[in-house]
C-alpha cells in the first residue's frame, strides 16, 4: 500500500512539472546584437554605393530576425590597413573598449598585406616573396586574434578569408597565384581554428569566374552584390551560432 502511494505521489509530481517544462522550452528565445567589426576596406564597405557593405548589410538582415531583439554596431574597418595596421588599432584605448563589450566581431584582413607584396616585387615576382610576406601575416594574425581574447574571451569571431580579385588581369599567371591564395587560406583557417568560437568563412569560391558581376569599378572590391553574398555567407553562420 505503502509503494502505491508513493507511485502516485510521484505521478501527479511528473503531471505538475512537466507542463511548466514544456512552457520553458517553448519560451521564445531572442538574441541581442553588439558587434564590433575590424579590418580593411571590406568591413569599411568600399566599392557599395549604399555604403553599407557586408557589416551594414548583415545588421539589417538580423534586424530582420523575429527573434532578434536588438542590433547595434561598430565598424572600425579602414581602407588600405594591413595586419600590421589593425595591430595598431588594437592599441588604441577606445577600439579595445568597444571590443570588450561587443559580444560579436567581423573581421576582414590580408587582402592589402597581398597587394604589399605585388607592390614592392611587381618586375620580379616570385612565389618566394609570397612566402616570406605569409610568415609575417602569419605571426601579425595569431597576435590579433590573441589580443581579441584578451580583450573578449567569449564573442564569436567571424573571419574572412581571402578572394582573387585578380583573375581576369593575371590569365596564364593564375595558375600561378591560385596556389598562392589558396596557401594563405589554408594557413589562416588553420590559426583561426586555435581560438574557441572563431569561425573561418571562405570567399574565393565566391567571387571565382564571377569578377565581372561581383566586383566593383576598380575590380578589387565587391560592389552591392558582392557584398550581399559575403552577408549571406555571414548570416548562415550566425544562424548556426543561434
Amino acid at each position: 500500500m505503502a509503494i502505491l502511494v508513493i507511485l502516485i505521489a510521484a505521478s501527479l509530481a511528473i503531471y505538475h512539472f512537466w507542463p511548466e517544462q514544456k512552457t520553458q522550452n517553448n519560451k521564445k528565445i531572442t538574441y541581442s546584437y553588439r558587434i564590433v567589426a575590424l579590418g580593411d576596406s571590406l568591413t569599411q564597405g568600399v566599392g557599395d554605393p549604399k555604403n553599407h557593405g557586408y557589416v551594414g548589410m548583415t545588421a539589417d538582415a538580423l534586424k530582420k530576425q523575429k527573434n532578434v531583439k536588438q542590433v547595434s554596431f561598430e565598424d572600425l574597418g579602414h581602407l588600405g590597413d594591413t595586419s600590421a595596421d589593425l595591430l595598431n588599432v588594437l592599441k588604441k584605448p577606445q577600439a579595445r573598449e568597444t571590443i570588450r563589450h561587443s559580444n560579436t566581431i567581423f573581421l576582414t584582413i590580408g587582402g592589402n598585406d597581398i597587394v604589399h607584396v605585388l607592390k614592392n616585387h611587381f618586375m620580379d615576382l616570385s612565389t618566394s616573396d609570397f612566402n616570406a610576406e605569409q610568415k609575417v601575416f602569419s605571426a601579425h594574425l595569431e597576435t590579433v586574434f590573441s589580443e581579441i581574447r584578451k580583450l573578449n574571451p567569449d564573442a564569436p569571431i567571424y573571419y574572412f578569408g581571402l578572394y582573387n580579385p585578380f583573375e581576369d588581369y593575371l590569365g596564364t599567371a593564375n595558375k600561378d597565384f591560385v596556389p598562392i591564395l589558396n596557401s594563405w587560406n589554408a594557413n589562416s583557417k588553420k590559426i583561426a581554428s586555435r581560438y574557441r568560437n572563431t569561425t573561418f568563412i571562405p570567399t574565393f569560391d565566391i567571387f571565382k569566374g564571377r569578377g565581372s558581376t561581383l566586383l566593383y569599378a576598380d575590380h578589387f572590391h565587391p560592389n552591392e552584390k558582392g557584398y550581399s553574398q559575403l552577408s549571406s555567407r555571414l548570416m548562415t553562420a550566425i544562424r548556426k551560432n543561434q
